[in-house]
């Protein structure tokens, strides 16, 4: 089972967590099924942010796109101008 929790924003912008264990993370449509329209959620596994889901009807959900950013790795991140192996700085 995975651990997994999420942060609900009513309309007057106040914040809640609910902690909750479950085979996937569907059981987050399970849990908020009751809240009314216009609620937000953001749903992680663990600190991982999975999606963030507004409600938009008695069970409609829409649900919008996560994007992760991920720190260059050495070989993509660019030279800097002076940083190089024979340059000095006097």
């Amino acid at each position: 089972m995975g651990v997994f929790h999420m942060i609900v924003t009513d309309a007057s912008a106040r914040h809640r967590r609910v902690d909750f264990h479950a085979d996937s993370p569907e059981q987050a449509f399970l849990l908020a099924r009751n809240e009314k329209d216009g609620v937000e959620v953001e749903l992680f596994e663990g600190e991982h942010l999975l999606a963030r889901m507004t409600k938009s009807g008695a069970n409609m959900w829409q649900i919008g796109g996560v994007r992760t950013a991920r720190a260059p790795s050495r070989r993509e991140t660019p030279a800097m101008p002076g940083a190089g192996a024979g340059s000095s700085s006097a």
